[in-house]
């Protein structure tokens, strides 16, 4: 069942729980809802994946665990890996002061999809 919700993960584009058990459904009636949603939270847990967290919509998970970026479209909630120019891609060197470790960051980019805008 693992097996079957990664491969459903690296088929579909930064989906939520909800997609993926709605894409392996029809195809494998045996894998609950509950399952799906739990072993992606475990995939994140173990760094097979990154969840994805906007406030006010659902997580969203992406099977690509390297550095990158994404964008949020403000209309549809579609997720995109993106480029930024200026930022690296293998991380940040930050140096903190008042012995403040840095053990991550997150950079949220937010917009208007060109599929969204088309039909603007």
């Amino acid at each position: 069942q693992k097996q079957i919700i990664y491969d459903a993960l690296k088929t579909l584009d930064h989906p939520t729980a909800t997609e993926v058990y709605g894409y392996i459904r029809n195809t494998h009636p045996s894998v609950s809802r509950a399952t799906v949603f739990r072993v992606l939270g475990g995939f994140a847990t173990n760094g097979r994946a990154l969840e994805l967290r906007v406030a006010g919509n659902e997580v969203r998970y992406d099977y690509n665990v390297e550095p990158h970026y994404h964008a949020h479209c403000l209309c549809c909630g579609r997720v995109a890996d993106v480029m930024v120019d200026g930022l690296p891609q293998g991380g940040l060197s930050v140096k903190a002061g008042c012995g403040f470790m840095v053990e991550g960051y997150s950079v949220e980019i937010f917009g208007t999809c060109r599929e969204c805008k088309a039909e603007a």
